[in-house]
């Protein structure tokens, strides 16, 4: 049995009805690579082959008595595939409208209790014989980073298929823990919590002299408090989600930021700004005030690799969306992140929010953060408006059962307060955009996926007559590539980015769907 530990816990007691913490990603593949063509069968029996090194398939999570400690994560004696692998068919023509309606369906409905929270849908009848893939997991289980490491496993670089091991011993997990047991693994850990608390109020203490050091500085901005966001975005949410889907030109993205010298996430930042307030403009909303977004950051070490759970702390970025103009909002974008970046750096909130969930008990921690949700805790103090996450992919292409995957759009999860998720992830040449939402909040979700690739334009337009500058990245985002994974280019000049733009070399798709 492994204890959950962490913030892990908290992506369990946080979640609602309307509000499951799932992660998801939506793929198109090309049968047309595989050297013996598309056949259910043959991904059923791929992913059974991959099965034993996807830590998260085949463990479910028991919860402790009385909740006296954290779940266990535990290998599922009654795990079976064929409830995990489904296989479905979009109805006529089958495009992508079809397959966003599928998606949003999917993701507005819970995982199924009492089984490792996954599930992947095989999605057949796309338009030009194309395959799709739904495939889903709890918060609880991965992040971002572990996610694509999660993805490595079970994708090849090479459309041939491994041959399945011969004589390989069946897996014969264990029975499921006893409540006996269970209460035996927690009574010492329900002894120790104690010193899981001083630990924890050490850590908050730590917090809070670093806070006042940082403030203090007078070489520092002075320390953010994550309240009073802007009301847009932070109505009540219902269990539908709303999805649209959006494809830029990576290869257009890194010129622009290597000409202008910022990172690519303050290019996506910037983008999502421009976006959502176009969005309210269009939509008669108020611009007059900056929106934020929370920014999840990576805490994961690389000898950590795809180890269950998060390891995450998080941002969060006033986006300049008061700003008129494109480049004046991703200024502001950089030193939003600047300043962050060192906050983070020199305060370090993600140690702290790990030592608290590890110290609170289950059943103080889940009936607290419930009655916060129906009380809507999270909307009145209004941390932020979005969150926005960015996940660096291969630039290489990916097989699945000898398919070729073309496209991958990641679907992050819309929390209690905040209806809004946007995250993008790179892959090949392209870089695709998901949004997911609750429909009652975002009633349009199409013209904002829209909005951003049409942003990323603006931002190249205006960057032709910008002069470049040199600027160091402080700290990687949760989903941007470390700088030994950074590929390089050469800046280019202004005259290549005007020429980019007017001659529409930015490729970009937008579809949605609302279920």
């Amino acid at each position: 049995m492994q204890r959950m530990t962490g913030i892990d816990p908290m992506f369990l007691y946080s979640e609602t009805p309307s509000t499951p913490m799932e992660v998801a990603y939506t793929c198109v593949f090309d049968p047309s690579t595989s050297p013996e063509g598309y056949a259910f069968a043959m991904v059923h029996d791929v992913l059974e082959e991959r099965l034993p090194k996807l830590k998260p398939f085949r463990k479910r999570l028991i919860e402790t008595p009385l909740g006296l400690d954290h779940p266990r994560w535990v290998d599922d004696p009654e795990f079976d595939l064929d409830n995990h692998l489904h296989r479905d068919a979009l109805p006529a023509p089958g495009g992508e409208v079809e397959l966003r309606e599928l998606a949003a369906e999917v993701m507005g409905r819970a995982l199924t209790p009492g089984q490792p929270p996954w599930e992947m849908h095989v999605i057949e009848g796309l338009r030009d014989g194309k395959i799709g893939l739904i495939a889903k997991l709890h918060h609880a289980a991965i992040d971002g980073v572990s996610g694509v490491q999660l993805m490595a496993q079970l994708l090849d670089v090479t459309p041939d298929v491994p041959a399945p091991i011969v004589g390989k011993e069946p897996w014969r997990p264990p029975a499921l823990p006893s409540g006996a047991r269970m209460l035996t693994q927690a009574v010492p850990q329900l002894l120790t919590s104690p010193l899981r608390a001083l630990r924890a109020a050490r850590e908050v203490g730590r917090t809070a002299f670093r806070m006042a050091f940082h403030s203090g500085d007078g070489g520092t901005d002075s320390v953010s408090i994550p309240v009073g966001a802007p009301a847009q975005f932070c109505a009540p949410i219902t269990a539908r989600r709303s999805l649209s889907f959006a494809e830029a030109n990576l290869t257009d993205v890194l010129a622009l930021k290597d000409h202008l010298g910022v990172t690519l996430n303050d290019v996506v930042l910037a983008a999502c700004s421009g976006a959502m307030r176009s969005y309210l403009s269009d939509h008669d909303q108020e611009t007059t005030e900056s929106l934020v977004a929370v920014v999840p950051v990576s805490l994961r070490h690389d000898s950590e690799g795809d180890a269950l759970g998060n390891r995450l702390s998080a941002m969060f970025i006033p986006l300049g969306s008061d700003q008129e103009e494109p480049l004046d909002r991703l200024d502001s974008v950089v030193t939003a992140c600047d300043s962050a970046k060192v906050q983070e750096r020199s305060v370090g909130y993600g140690d702290m929010a790990s030592a608290v969930s590890d110290a609170i008990l289950p059943a103080v921690a889940g009936p607290a953060l419930r009655l916060g949700a129906q009380l809507g805790a999270v909307r009145r103090l209004r941390p932020a408006n979005v969150v926005i996450s960015n996940v660096p992919g291969p630039r290489f292409p990916m097989y699945f059962a000898g398919m070729r995957m073309e496209e991958v759009y990641p679907i992050g999860p819309v929390v209690e307060g905040v209806g809004l998720n946007i995250t993008v992830q790179t892959y090949l040449d392209s870089l695709f955009i998901g949004l997911n939402a609750c429909p009652k909040v975002v009633p349009d979700v199409e013209s904002l996926a829209r909005a951003i690739v049409l942003e990323l334009g603006n931002l190249m337009r205006d960057a032709s007559s910008s002069r470049p500058r040199v600027r160091e990245p402080q700290l990687v985002n949760e989903d941007v590539p470390r700088k030994s994974s950074v590929p390089k280019h050469t800046a280019p000049t202004p005259k290549a980015l005007v020429t980019t733009v007017g001659s529409h070399q930015t490729r970009h798709r937008v579809t949605s769907a609302t279920r």
